[in-house]
């Protein structure tokens, strides 16, 4: 229960930060706080993440089974001697390359879209959309770049760090603000960024996957930063069901 009431206290939290900035420098200023589908996004704040631990914690764990083998001592002593500062930048490079293929993946991949197409369903954006996510989606993101950070080496105190900036990050970039930030937009990913990779504007689709560092969307050529424009309308081609539990069994239901 104590961890429940931490969620809660965290949900507030942002309520409390972000209502206020979306409200001060909204980008769609008749969009309602209390928007349509908000209590379906509540939940998955609430729940998913209980579900995403224990899933990547299993998952994990039957990954380095086939994975120890590349695991060297020597080499991931030397990554856990660097200073902190330096692992969390290895480590955000680090996940956000194998992110991005992955990411691209989920895209094309008929199976893995149907998971990932519950995030990209909300037709309005704001930093409680960020976590409408199916838990089978954040779990196999986990798998495929967490594993390989235990490989290398980095420490606890590294993947703590990253946990709590990805996920202070992955709402922020989904948030009704209209700020441009400058000449920053083109080293990491912001809102303005983010929301054309939601956009179902023709010429935005399938662009925008990193996560954190756009540079990797302008080497593959993915990238979609128009000036003077913003999207103007978000969602999935096709009608997403807005309970929490049929959003779990969405992925899995006969067509």
């Amino acid at each position: 229960m104590q961890e429940i009431y931490k969620q809660v206290f965290v949900l507030f939290m942002f309520f409390a930060i972000m209502t206020p900035l979306e409200r001060l420098f909204a980008l769609r200023r008749e969009q309602k706080i209390f928007r349509a589908g908000w209590r379906t996004d509540v939940v998955h704040f609430l729940v998913d993440r209980f579900l995403i631990d224990a899933g990547s914690a299993v998952l994990i764990l039957i990954l380095m089974v086939f994975w120890h083998w590349i695991v060297s001592p020597d080499f991931q002593a030397g990554v856990a001697a660097q200073p902190f500062l330096l692992q969390f930048f290895e480590a955000v490079l680090v996940v956000d390359i194998i992110g991005y293929f992955y990411h691209r993946w989920t895209h094309t991949s008929p199976f893995l879209w149907k998971i990932h197409s519950v995030h990209h369903s909300p037709t309005q954006m704001d930093w409680l959309a960020g976590a409408r996510i199916h838990p089978l989606d954040q779990i196999f993101h986990r798998a495929v770049t967490f594993v390989p950070l235990y490989a290398l080496g980095f420490t606890k105190e590294t993947f703590g760090a990253y946990l709590v900036f990805g996920a202070i990050q992955a709402l922020f970039i989904h948030s009704n603000v209209r700020f441009r930030f400058g000449f920053l937009r083109w080293i990491v990913a912001t809102p303005e960024y983010h929301h054309w990779h939601h956009s179902r504007d023709p010429e935005a689709q399938n662009k925008n996957f990193a996560g954190q560092l756009p540079f990797l969307d302008w080497i593959f050529g993915t990238a979609y930063l128009p000036k003077n424009k913003r999207p103007q309308a978000y969602g999935i081609s096709e009608p997403m069901p807005p309970g929490y539990w049929a959003q779990l069994k969405y992925p899995f239901a006969n067509k």
